[in-house]
């Protein structure tokens, strides 16, 4: 091997080190945020279910239907009922940032796989297969890890949608 080829594969490897150092970062925040997407949703969910709970007990409460209660609560408790109306509006402006959050995700998908697709052949035809082998797992990873925080976020935006459709009088 020539001085000037083995000068080449330092740089190589060095660069490819540098890119996975990288990646594993990036590869982290996408986890932080799939981890905060679990949450979110789990407490979506919980908010749904106390969210029905209030409604139940004030239609029995204070002897309306649940379509009156709206009305009844801005006639009688004034600030309940704004507060449940910022409730709505906010979970309609989530709704918003989750489309885009999801937009997001779906760049990023389609940028990994390509990189993905690169590192992989330098995995498969070089002298650099050990080299590449992290990357591609990493990539991989990335790729599933943002398939399921689309996931996630789907399921967060159907029960933003379910908050707002239950507080639909409420405006």
């Amino acid at each position: 091997m020539s001085n000037g080829e083995e000068t080449f594969l330092l740089k190589a490897k060095k660069e490819i080190e540098q890119k996975i150092k990288s990646e594993t970062q990036q590869l982290s925040k996408v986890k932080k945020e799939n981890e905060e997407l679990t949450r979110s949703k789990m407490g979506y969910d919980n908010f749904y279910e106390s969210l029905n709970n209030f409604i139940i007990e004030s239609v029995e409460d204070f002897h309306v239907t649940e379509d009156d209660l709206p009305q009844y609560f801005k006639e009688n408790i004034g600030e309940t009922y704004e507060n449940y109306v910022q409730i709505r509006v906010d979970a309609l402006n989530e709704i918003d940032a989750l489309n885009n959050y999801i937009d997001h995700c779906k760049r990023e998908i389609s940028s990994n796989k390509r990189t993905l697709k690169f590192y992989r052949s330098q995995y498969l035809d070089s002298d650099f297969f050990d080299e590449c082998l992290p990357l591609v797992v990493l990539y991989q990873d990335k790729i599933d890890t943002y398939n399921e925080n689309i996931q996630l976020t789907e399921d967060i935006i159907k029960k933003l949608g379910e908050i707002s459709d239950k507080l639909v009088g409420w405006n």
